[in-house]
């Protein structure tokens, strides 16, 4: 067994769709194009085995070659539009009020068991709010102020964070510098039941703190999405993770 391969037990049933997997996971996360020897060198397999793995990958349109290196290609782009539809639907049109109404960058990030994911964003530019957090961007639930106003939704954990405590008793989060340096973000949770959060609605901001009547736009917009959830919910829409 070589250094590249897991044992056998922790073998993937199919270990090339495991590698193909991956390695576009790999490429998706990365801010810069990856070479071929870049990419070999973090999938920690040989040169040939990643160039097919890539080959197949760009018949689908999955992956692209630039003269700098590999990127996503145009249909990973257009399948990851479509995750959890119903979630975008909702979402996007209060999204853009918020941002509009405040003046301030906006996001909707989604539940991804313990970790928050960007799902939907709306750029302002401001002096308050120059940067945005993309779709599929993701940070643990205990980092930044999206994961924070979820957990504050459901019941108390052993040994949470005090951020945790007060967001559960003021109904909203609040962060600086936990997932982007020199940003701040307030979030308000959207449930699909009483102690169930599967998402946050967000706003971001640098020097000027958001005041009451911008605080109350997050959880007024976090409230009218999650009313229109629960409302598919009971007629009868699926969303996954979701009972």
């Amino acid at each position: 067994m070589t250094a590249e391969e897991p044992p056998a037990a922790a073998k993937p049933s199919v270990q090339t769709l495991d590698r193909g997997l991956r390695l576009l996971e790999v490429i998706a996360l990365s801010d810069v194009p990856l070479t071929l020897p870049e990419l070999s060198q973090q999938m920690r397999l040989h040169r040939s085995i990643v160039y097919r793995l890539l080959r197949t990958l760009q018949d689908h349109h999955l992956v692209a070659h630039t003269a700098h290196g590999y990127v996503v290609g145009t249909r990973a782009q257009s399948l990851g539009r479509r995750t959890l539809p119903m979630l975008q639907r909702i979402a996007k049109p209060e999204i853009a009020k918020l941002a509009a109404n405040v003046g301030l960058t906006s996001f909707f990030a989604v539940r991804d068991v313990e970790e928050a994911v960007t799902l939907v964003s709306v750029e302002v530019e401001s002096t308050r709010s120059r940067t945005v957090y993309s779709p599929g961007d993701r940070h643990p639930l205990t980092l930044g102020s999206p994961g924070i106003a979820m957990l504050a939704a459901e019941p108390p954990r052993p040994g949470e964070r005090p951020e945790v405590t007060r967001a559960r008793a003021c109904g909203y989060a609040t962060t600086r510098n936990e997932v982007l340096p020199g940003f701040a973000t307030v979030s308000a949770p959207v449930v699909s039941a009483p102690g169930h959060a599967v998402a946050a609605v967000c706003i971001l901001y640098t020097v000027e703190r958001p005041g009451p009547p911008q605080v109350d736009a997050v959880v007024d917009t976090a409230r009218v999405i999650t009313g229109r959830l629960r409302a598919e919910l009971s007629s009868g829409a699926v969303l996954p993770g979701v009972d």
